[in-house]
């Protein structure tokens, strides 16, 4: 019994000292490559590496060389069973502002290893709330906006189902 004891301590502080001393910035860096074999470009970042986090302040999201989002801060926890992303104050910059005139207060974004291709989506802003998933083996995005605010500049891009108005899309 002592040894299961054990065994279960030494798997706990293990996993606690991944967790906590897991080179983030090395992740982040290894994510950013990645997003840029699709045009996606991070830039104007400054990373904060906490114990247990990573705090990306001011970042600009460029997409094929265009300014298109401004987020005030991103909080990424790694846990290795189960990943966050807490993004504040997304705001659309120049064309994406002209095409989607929204402001996102809050995006949440989790993914679990239970369901490693399916990633999930909270988000709160001018729209009202919105919950969904990326499907990212099928390559689907489905966003339902369950209490809609002010939608007339997202209507276009919204259908109306029979819980309410969702954005479906593949990529």
């Amino acid at each position: 019994m002592r040894l299961v004891k054990n065994i279960v301590v030494f798997i706990i502080a293990l996993y606690i000292g991944a967790v906590l001393f897991m080179p983030k910035n090395q992740l982040y860096y290894f994510g950013e490559k990645q997003l840029k074999q699709y045009g996606v470009v991070i830039g104007n970042e400054e990373l904060n590496n906490k114990l247990g986090s990573l705090e990306i302040l001011h970042p600009v999201v460029y997409l094929q060389g265009l300014a298109v989002a401004r987020v005030s801060k991103v909080k990424i926890l790694p846990l290795i069973f189960m990943n966050k992303i807490d993004a504040d104050s997304v705001e659309l910059l120049n064309e994406a502002k002209k095409f989607i005139d929204i402001d996102i207060a809050t995006l949440k974004i989790n993914q679990s290893i239970l369901k490693p291709y399916r990633v999930k989506i909270d988000a709160t802003g001018n729209f009202g709330i919105a919950n969904g998933y990326a499907d990212l083996k099928n390559r689907v995005v489905h966003i339902d906006i369950t209490k809609p605010k002010d939608i007339n500049s997202i209507k276009r891009y919204l259908k109306k189902g029979e819980k309410g108005w969702y954005y479906e899309s593949k990529f």
